[in-house]
């Protein structure tokens, strides 16, 4: 598992990374054409994602080799 605390790191990761936020709540997000989204949300989380691994860090769960 990777850490990571950037922007550009999340956007270096490939469409169906997953990321857990390093917050009380261990929020997990996946990526999908470039955006950032949530198993339980229709709309993209990339604001959320941003801000909360700024803050908080995020460990990459699982990376698409593809």
């Amino acid at each position: 598992m990777t850490d990571v605390s950037t922007i550009r790191d999340l956007d270096a990761l490939p469409d169906g990374t997953t990321v857990e936020i390093l917050n009380k709540r261990g929020t997990c997000l996946f990526k999908e054409a470039g955006d950032w989204r949530s198993r339980d949300k229709t709309a993209t989380q990339n604001v959320f994602t941003y801000v909360n691994t700024r803050r908080w860090g995020a460990r990459v769960i699982e990376r698409d080799t593809q």
